[in-house]
């Protein structure tokens, strides 16, 4: 496999920490209207909050895969001039947009079981009267116990994900490597 120089013209190929970041904070404020949405949905009834919920907790999946096998990026990747693609800077095909999402989509699956467990035991009409936060904290105090032991698995996950990246001369996540893919800024890609 071949991958892209370091440094074309003495500009970097891969994209570090930072524009990556900035990535992920754009993603997330596209996200947070959905978000937000499924908080008022989730005070209507039970029915329309467990549809809220497998909704939204599918949303980001699909919008990552989507975006990644269409585009080579997401939005946030877009607005930060950087792009997922193999080694040689050559497109991604939705084998390599499963896998580098992988990870996330098993854990995404373990939080909607225990968001829907929780629900399915909440106080409903209680539930309906709260606010956000006091919503979150109460369904937390519900979500299964095994669901601890996923909580900080998912931090394990993250930290170790940073950990590589910062550790590596190509800025390789552990889902880069899972998938076989680099994040470049989007000049060098084929």
């Amino acid at each position: 496999m071949d991958f892209l120089p370091l440094e074309i013209n003495n500009k970097k190929v891969y994209a570090g920490f930072w524009k990556r970041f900035g990535a992920g904070v754009v993603d997330m404020l596209v996200m947070l209207p959905f978000m937000y949405l499924t908080y008022l949905l989730e005070g209507l009834s039970l029915v329309v909050a467990m549809g809220a919920v497998v909704i939204s907790s599918s949303l980001y999946s699909a919008y990552s895969l989507f975006f990644h096998y269409k585009y080579g990026a997401t939005l946030g990747k877009m607005a930060t001039g950087i792009k997922v693609t193999l080694p040689d800077g050559k497109r991604i095909g939705i084998r390599e947009a499963l896998l580098r999402s992988s990870v996330d989509i098993c854990f995404a699956v373990l939080l909607l079981t225990a968001q829907m467990t929780a629900l399915s035991i909440a106080d409903f009409p209680m539930l309906s009267t709260l606010g956000f936060t006091e919503r979150s904290e109460y369904l937390l105090s519900i979500y299964p116990s095994w669901y601890a032991k996923v909580d900080i698995a998912s931090l394990v996950w993250v930290f170790s994900e940073l950990f590589v990246l910062l550790l590596n001369k190509r800025k390789r996540a552990l889902h880069d490597f899972i998938a076989g893919t680099v994040v470049i800024n989007k000049d060098y890609s084929s």
